[in-house]
C-alpha cells in the first residue's frame, strides 16, 4: 500500500475527509457570541487564510526559491480564492452564526451536486442519466427530514439568512472547484493553495473592514484556539490537501470527502455543542450520502 503510486494522494484525502469535518465545530466555536466576547466571522476568515498563505508563500519563496507568479497567474489565483474562501468559506462562516454547525454539514454534503449543475450549465457533454436525477430526487427528500421539525424556525429573519448564505458559499465553492480542476499550474499545489489564500484573505479583510468588524472583535481564549486551529488545520493541511487530490484523483471520488464531512460534523456538534441528533436527522444525513453517491458513481463529477 505504501508502494502505491498515489498512496499520497489517497492520504491527503483521509486528511481532507476528517479535518474538514472539524473545521465546522471549530468555525462555530470561533464566532461564539456570548454578549461579550465576539469574534466577527469574515473577520476570523480573513485571519485563518491570510496568515496561513503567507506562511506556505514565504516557505515557496524563501525556501524553495519559487518565483512569483505573473500578474494573468495571479488573476487566476484571485478570482479562485474569491470563489472558494471568500465566496465559499468567508459566507458560510457569516452564515454560521444563526445555524448549527451539524445543520451547516449536511447542506454542505450536497456540493457535489452544485458542481454536477454547474458543469453541466457551462456544456460539459456529461450525460444526465436517470441514477443522476434519481440521486437528486433523493436528496431532496433528505432537505424534507432535515428541516421537518425546523419549520418554526424559518419566522426568524436570521435564520433564513444562514440557510441561504449556507447555500451561496456551497456553490461559489463548486464553481472554484470546477474553475480549479480546469486550469492548469505549473506551479506546487500547496504553493497554488497559498496564492489563493492571500488575495482571498485581502477580500475578506476589505470586507471585513466596511462592515466595521474591527470594532466589535473581542475575542475569547476559545475563539483564538479555534482561529488556530483553522489555520493550521483547516486552511495549512486540509485545504493544501484538497488542491493537492482534485488535481490527482478522479473528483467523483474527490467528491466522497462530503459524506465524511457531514458524519463528523454532525457528531462533534452533539458532542461539544449539544446539537440534536433524531432519527429525522440521522434519515437526512444517510439519504445525503446515497443521493450524492447515485449522481456521481459514474464517470467524473467534473471533466
Amino acid at each position: 500500500m505504501l508502494k502505491h503510486p498515489q498512496f499520497k494522494a489517497y492520504l491527503a484525502y483521509v486528511a481532507v475527509a476528517i479535518f474538514w469535518g472539524t473545521t465546522f465545530l471549530a468555525i462555530r466555536l470561533g464566532i461564539k457570541n456570548d454578549g461579550i466576547h465576539f469574534f466577527p466571522p469574515f473577520l476570523l476568515a480573513a485571519f485563518r487564510h491570510s496568515v496561513a498563505g503567507v506562511l506556505i508563500c514565504a516557505y515557496f519563496i524563501i525556501y524553495q526559491k519559487q518565483k512569483l507568479p505573473t500578474w494573468n497567474q495571479f488573476k487566476q489565483f484571485s478570482l479562485n480564492g474569491t470563489l472558494m474562501l471568500v465566496g465559499g468559506n468567508g459566507i458560510i462562516s457569516w452564515g454560521m452564526q444563526w445555524i448549527d454547525s451539524g445543520l451547516t454539514a449536511l447542506l454542505s454534503a450536497i456540493t457535489p451536486l452544485w458542481i454536477v449543475i454547474i458543469n453541466i450549465l457551462m456544456g460539459s457533454k456529461e450525460k444526465v442519466t436517470w441514477p443522476m436525477w434519481l440521486g437528486f430526487l433523493i436528496c431532496l427528500l433528505a432537505q424534507y427530514f432535515i428541516f421537518y421539525d425546523k419549520v418554526q424556525l424559518f419566522n426568524n429573519p436570521n435564520y433564513a439568512w444562514g440557510l441561504a448564505a449556507v447555500i451561496i458559499s456551497n456553490v461559489c465553492w463548486a464553481l472554484g472547484t470546477v474553475f480549479s480542476k480546469s486550469n492548469k499550474s505549473e506551479f506546487p499545489v500547496l504553493y497554488n493553495a497559498g496564492l489563493q489564500m492571500i488575495p482571498g484573505g485581502i477580500i475578506l479583510f476589505i470586507i471585513s473592514t466596511l462592515q466595521g468588524d474591527w470594532t466589535r472583535l473581542n475575542p475569547s481564549n476559545e475563539s483564538v484556539m479555534a482561529l488556530v486551529y483553522l489555520i493550521l488545520f483547516g486552511s495549512l493541511l486540509a485545504y493544501g490537501c484538497f488542491m493537492y487530490i482534485i488535481k490527482e484523483l478522479p473528483a467523483a471520488f474527490v467528491s466522497t470527502y462530503a459524506y465524511v464531512n457531514t458524519i463528523v460534523a454532525v457528531t462533534l456538534g452533539a458532542i461539544f455543542l449539544k446539537e440534536v441528533i433524531n432519527t429525522k436527522v440521522i434519515l437526512a444525513m444517510l439519504l445525503t450520502i446515497a443521493g450524492v453517491w447515485l449522481v456521481g458513481r459514474k464517470g467524473k463529477i467534473v471533466k
